[in-house]
C-alpha cells in the first residue's frame, strides 16, 4: 500500500505583522540562500516588491529536489529558496517583507542615511569586538557564566545572559580622552533589565524594552573619565540580576567622543 501526501508552496505571515511572511512547501520550512559574505544591513536582505500575494505567480520548481526560484519579487534581487533544514555555512534569511514602491523609495533614502551614520561610527572606532565569535571572543578575554549563550539573529551572532548570571570582556580605550560604550541589540528581544559595568562599577542599568523585529539598534553610554584615567583597558560586564535575561548583545565598539 502507498501513501502519497500531496505538497504545495504556500507562505504563513507573522502573527503582530501580515506584510511578514515566511515559505512553506508542505511541512517544509524554506530559507533564502544570501551567500558567504556578510550581507549588507540595508540591502543584503531582500524584500518582496509585489502586489500579488499568489506565490506560485512569482516562486516557482528549481531543477534541485526541494528548491524553488524567485522570479521578478524580490528587490534587489531574487532568491533561491530552500529547506531550511539545508541551510549551512552560509547566511540566510527565512521571513520577508511586503513592500510597495513608495516603501522601496524609502528604504533606499534610509538606506544612505544609515551608511552616512555608520560611516561616521567606523572614523570614531576605538575598539569593535565581535561578540558571539569564537577568535574576538578570546581576543578580548571574555568570561561568562553557565548560563550565557550565544545565538545568532539574521546572521550576526549575540550573547545573553539568562537571570542571575553574566559575561564580560575587555576593551581597549583611549586614556585620557573621553570614551563612549556603543552596545548593539534586536528589537525582537523584548522585556531585558540588566546592568552593565565598567571595571566593577555600576555605569547603566538598561531596561529593554523591545523594538522592530528584526532591526538592530545601536545604544550609546557614555563612560565617566575616572573610569577610563590611566587605563589602556577596561572590563565591561553585562549582568542579569532583576530576575530577567541580559541581552542579547550583538556587538560592542568603544567610541572616542
Amino acid at each position: 500500500m502507498q501513501l502519497n501526501l500531496p505538497m504545495d508552496l504556500y507562505t504563513e505571515s507573522m502573527p503582530d505583522n501580515p506584510n511578514r511572511i515566511a515559505f512553506k512547501y508542505g511541512p517544509l520550512v524554506l530559507a533564502g540562500a544570501l551567500g558567504k559574505q556578510t550581507p549588507d544591513p540595508v540591502y543584503g536582505t531582500p524584500v518582496l516588491l509585489t502586489n500579488d500575494r499568489n506565490v506560485s505567480d512569482w516562486v516557482h520548481p528549481a531543477v534541485a529536489p526541494l528548491s524553488f526560484e524567485m522570479k521578478n519579487a524580490g528587490k534587489p534581487f531574487d532568491v533561491t529558496l530552500v529547506p531550511f533544514y539545508k541551510m549551512y555555512n552560509q547566511y540566510y534569511s527565512v521571513y520577508w517583507d511586503f513592500f510597495t514602491e513608495k516603501d522601496w523609495a524609502d528604504r533606499q533614502t534610509e538606506y544612505e542615511a544609515e551608511k552616512k551614520r555608520k560611516s561616521e561610527i567606523e572614523k570614531q572606532t576605538i575598539d569593535n569586538f565581535r561578540i558571539g565569535e569564537m577568535q574576538p571572543e578570546r581576543d578580548h578575554a571574555l568570561q561568562a557564566s553557565e548560563r550565557s549563550y550565544v545565538s545568532d539573529a539574521l546572521g550576526i551572532m549575540g550573547r545573553e545572559a539568562r537571570a542571575d548570571n553574566y559575561f564580560s570582556f575587555e576593551m581597549a580605550i583611549n586614556p585620557g580622552t573621553p570614551n563612549t560604550l556603543l552596545l548593539t541589540y534586536i528589537g525582537d528581544d523584548k522585556d531585558r533589565k540588566f546592568d552593565i559595568l565598567v571595571d566593577g562599577t555600576l555605569l547603566h542599568t538598561e531596561e529593554w524594552k523591545g523594538g522592530i523585529t528584526g532591526k538592530f539598534y545601536d545604544v550609546t553610554y557614555p563612560i565617566p573619565g575616572n573610569l577610563t584615567d590611566g587605563k589602556k583597558k577596561i572590563m565591561v560586564r553585562i549582568e542579569a540580576k532583576y530576575g530577567k535575561t541580559a541581552g542579547r548583545v550583538f556587538g560592542c565598539r568603544i567610541l572616542k567622543q
